[in-house]
């Protein structure tokens, strides 16, 4: 089902991961499905978000059974109070925790999370929305972005690179991309509003709308956030996309339009290793 993750079953649950990130032995990663946790419907099983109206308790459960999987302590979970906007939060020791276990602690008004941090685990959540991954393995320095259609109306993606850029000196050719499971084109039909604001945004708007009827066009968030990250200036064979549509496979994974906006939420997580020994396989 996946052209470029890997998903891999853990007993409890499965994530989806990235090949590239794995390779480079720096990071503990994975985009989780709905399979494996506690929730009753409509958030069976493994619902990630405070948001939605879960139970807490289920919540901080199945974001604990995450963490265990990535090696990782809940405690040093990083999360945002995402808004579908622009806004990229630096990430250091001074944030440790906040969003962890309740949502009012996590980072206001904030749709992407960067840190040079080692053992910080930072956390972002989808039921069809974009997730893209970054990873700079040469400056370490690691991104979770949450890419909805207005955050990539906004080229939130491009703002990520900037932040690495400008903050840590990170070089968009070295930065590895993966985008994953979302709406996929094949599902997601957008009305005149959302039409006229990407054709005045991107002068490629014809390689990603693609006319439907009574009006309405399929939009490919996957394709537009890969063009704006090649603006951004990462390489395009360092980008890896998913292809794996939620809307098609909610069996597996939470969608918001599939359930007609009561479901639960997905998980990007993605952690700097303490140390890491690619000879030995070891991590300490």
């Amino acid at each position: 089902m996946s052209t470029g993750f890997i998903l891999t079953d853990y007993g409890v649950t499965s994530l989806y991961e990235i090949p590239s990130f794995k390779q480079t032995g720096l990071v503990s990663h994975g985009f989780s499905t709905r399979l494996g946790g506690n929730g009753q419907k409509p958030y069976d099983t493994l619902n990630l978000a405070f948001h939605v109206g879960d139970s807490p308790e289920t919540v901080i459960e199945n974001r604990r059974k995450v963490c265990q999987l990535l090696g990782a302590d809940i405690a040093n979970l990083v999360g945002a109070q995402q808004v579908h906007g622009v806004n990229i939060a630096v990430v250091g020791p001074e944030n440790v925790g906040l969003g962890a276990l309740d949502y009012d602690s996590a980072l206001p008004e904030t749709d992407g999370l960067v840190t040079i941090g080692r053992g910080l685990m930072l956390a972002t959540f989808y039921a069809d929305c974009v997730p893209i991954f970054i990873l700079d393995p040469v400056k370490k320095v690691v991104a979770s972005i949450h890419a909805g259609w207005k955050g990539t109306e906004a080229r939130i993606g491009f703002a990520a690179i900037a932040k690495m850029t400008t903050v840590f000196g990170s070089d968009p050719r070295d930065c590895l991309v993966g985008i994953g499971p979302s709406i996929g084109p094949c599902c997601y039909e957008v009305d005149e509003p959302v039409i006229s604001s990407f054709t005045r945004q991107f002068p490629w708007w014809s390689d990603i709308l693609t006319e439907g009827v009574n009006g309405r066009y399929r939009l490919d968030l996957w394709e537009t956030n890969r063009k704006i990250l090649v603006e951004a200036g990462v390489k395009a064979d360092n980008i890896e996309i998913a292809r794996v549509c939620t809307c098609c496979n909610q069996n597996i994974l939470f969608s918001y339009r599939g359930s007609q906006g009561r479901t639960g939420r997905m998980g990007a997580f993605i952690m700097l290793k303490i140390k890491s020994d690619l000879s030995r396989g070891r991590v300490w």
